[in-house]
């Protein structure tokens, strides 16, 4: 989802500014009246076309927002209408799951949680991984901001050569489009590269007509997969993990049992970030040891 020059934010707030959206439709009684039963048909539409089994564990009140929101732009009078264009327009299937996926990001959002990366988390899993490279994992990964910040710090630190040889960072997301973005590491100045320091804009990235394309020192660290959170067999096997504001936008039982999953993957002392406005569930507690709470930074017990 394409976001406004200039503004970020979280998946919460997203969801939040949805629901303002759709509260002011429905006084203009614009909003399409969308049951819990239609919204099952659609989703249940959505995942048989894509082959995932997807938003079943999300929250039903963003999502429903959101649908609603997409057959109003369609153009559809009803949702009924909008069910036979599902069914014919495997166009309308990609911009319906475009929609209901949140990719809002930057690089070196929050830098202190980077500099805590740079300076405590990654020397201390390089001494438990000299003899094999160091596996990290970015969920969520959107246009691939968070996991090509990865590599420029694994550059700066270790050189480019050594990071190749010591690192593999493997970055998932559910949506094709902002994969294919990724993968061609090419960004605006706002929003995408407000964190990033002139010294650092002038080492990795070439500018061209006002865009900038990550170097191949830090691009060539990064692979990209297309992987539903909810396959929890899928998982890689990692040694850092960040999964951070993607939580949120599932119920409780399914952040417990994603949780649990990558707490199974883990190595002990594995590390697992998320973000801000998640917490680690009760349940969790004795799998997960909090090494900083401000930026939410665990241990695999």
């Amino acid at each position: 989802m394409v976001q406004p020059a200039g503004e970020l934010y979280t998946n919460l707030t997203v969801c939040a500014m949805d629901g303002v959206l759709m509260e002011s439709l429905e006084e203009q009684g614009l909003q399409p009246e969308l049951t819990g039963e239609q919204l099952e048909v659609i989703l249940e539409l959505l995942a048989r076309q894509t082959g995932l089994p997807l938003f079943d564990a999300y929250k039903e009140s963003c999502v429903k927002r959101r649908v609603a929101a997409r057959i109003r732009r369609s153009g559809c009078l009803d949702v009924e209408q909008y069910l036979h264009l599902l069914q014919e327009d495997g166009g309308e299937r990609e911009r319906l799951l475009t929609s209901l996926s949140i990719h809002v990001s930057q690089f070196f959002r929050n830098p202190t949680l980077f500099e805590a990366l740079q300076t405590v988390v990654l020397p201390m899993l390089v001494q438990c991984t000299a003899d094999r490279p160091l596996r990290i994992w970015s969920i969520g990964c959107s246009a691939g901001e968070e996991p090509y910040s990865l590599a420029i710090l694994l550059v700066e630190a270790y050189g480019e050569q050594a990071a190749r040889e010591q690192f593999e960072i493997l970055a998932t997301d559910i949506d094709r489009t902002t994969l294919a973005q990724a993968e061609s590491a090419w960004y605006e100045a706002e929003p995408a590269l407000r964190g990033v320091s002139a010294a650092r804009r002038e080492r990795f990235f070439t500018e061209q007509d006002g865009s900038f394309k990550l170097r191949p020192a830090a691009q060539q660290l990064v692979k990209f997969r297309r992987m539903d959170l909810q396959l929890v067999d899928c998982y890689p096997q990692a040694d850092l993990i960040l999964c951070r504001n993607t939580l949120i936008y599932f119920n409780r039982p399914a952040q417990e049992k994603i949780l649990q999953a990558l707490a199974d993957i883990l190595p002990q002392d594995g590390i697992l970030v998320l973000g801000k406005s998640e917490s680690m569930p009760a349940p969790l507690r004795t799998r997960f040891a909090t090494l900083d709470p401000t930026e939410r930074i665990y241990s695999r017990r």
